[in-house]
C-alpha cells in the first residue's frame, strides 16, 4: 500500500472520528436501536459532514481568491470562487458518495434504509436549538482547523477533497445502514447552508477582500479554543453556557 493511500485513509478516519465526536458532544446520537432513532442519527450525521465539508472547501476557496487577487496586480485574470460554487461542489461529493458501487450492491441485498424527502420533512418539523446549531459549527471549525492542514498538503487539494470526504461518506452509510436519498440530501443541504455554517462559510470566503474580516477569523478561533477547552473539561451544559455568552 502506497504512502499516499495511508495518508488518505488517514484524513477519512480524521473525517469519521470529528463526526462521531460532534454527533456525541451534541447528544444526537440515536437515544435506542428502534428505526426512527436511527434514521434521526443518520440524518444528524449527514449533516454534520456537510458542514465539514462546506467549511474547509470555503478555507480552500479563500485561499484560490487570495491567489487570484495577486495574479490580478500582475493583469494576469483568474476566477475567484462563490459560496454558490462551494456549495455545488458538496452536492458533487454527496451524489458521488450516494451512488458509490458498495452502496449499491448493499442496497441490492436490502441491507440500507432509504431517508426519503418525506421523512426528512418530518424531521425538519423538530428543529435543532439555536445553540446546539452554533455548537455543531463550533465543534466543525475546530476539526476544520487539522483537516484544512491535512489537505492543505495534498497535489490536487479539489479532487482530494472529493474524493476522500465521498468516501468517508460512504462508509458511514454503510456502518449506518442507512443512507439519505438525492431529494432528502437537498433538503438537509439546504438547511445546512441557511444555518450557522453558511455564515461562517461566507465570512471564510470573505477574508481576502476585508481585513477586518481576517481579524475576526483570528478571535473567533480563538474563542473556538477556548469552548473546546470548556466543552472536554466541563461537559455540554458549561459549553452551552459559553456559546450563549459567545454569541451575545
Amino acid at each position: 500500500m502506497s504512502t499516499r493511500l495511508n495518508d488518505t485513509i488517514s484524513i477519512e478516519l480524521q473525517i469519521q472520528a470529528a463526526v462521531r465526536e460532534i454527533a456525541t458532544f451534541t447528544e444526537l446520537t440515536a437515544q435506542s436501536a428502534s428505526m426512527d432513532d436511527r434514521i434521526h442519527e443518520a440524518i444528524h450525521q449527514g449533516k454534520i459532514f456537510f458542514t465539514l465539508y462546506l467549511m474547509i472547501q470555503s478555507l480552500h476557496s479563500e485561499a484560490k481568491n487570495t491567489t487570484a487577487q495577486i495574479l490580478s496586480q500582475h493583469h494576469i485574470t483568474a476566477s475567484e470562487v462563490n459560496f454558490e460554487s462551494v456549495i455545488q461542489q458538496c452536492f458533487n461529493m454527496f451524489y458521488i458518495s450516494n451512488h458509490d458501487i458498495s452502496v449499491d450492491k448493499a442496497n441490492t441485498c436490502e441491507q440500507i434504509t432509504t431517508v426519503t424527502s418525506s421523512d426528512m420533512q418530518h424531521w425538519q418539523q423538530s428543529p435543532i436549538p439555536e445553540n446546539i446549531e452554533n455548537m455543531i459549527a463550533a465543534l466543525a471549525t475546530k476539526h476544520v482547523k487539522l483537516l484544512a492542514s491535512l489537505f492543505s498538503q495534498a497535489e490536487d487539494i479539489d479532487n482530494e477533497l472529493l474524493s476522500v470526504f465521498s468516501r468517508a461518506m460512504t462508509n458511514n452509510t454503510l456502518d449506518l445502514g442507512i443512507k439519505l436519498s438525492s431529494k432528502a440530501g437537498t433538503l438537509l443541504l439546504e438547511q445546512v447552508i441557511h444555518s450557522r455554517t453558511g455564515t461562517v462559510c461566507i465570512i471564510f470566503l470573505n477574508m481576502t477582500k476585508n481585513s477586518q474580516e481576517k481579524h475576526a477569523i483570528s478571535q473567533y478561533l480563538a474563542d473556538i479554543d477556548n469552548f473546546y477547552t470548556t466543552l472536554t473539561s466541563h461537559g455540554l451544559q458549561q459549553g452551552l453556557l459559553f456559546l450563549d455568552k459567545l454569541s451575545k
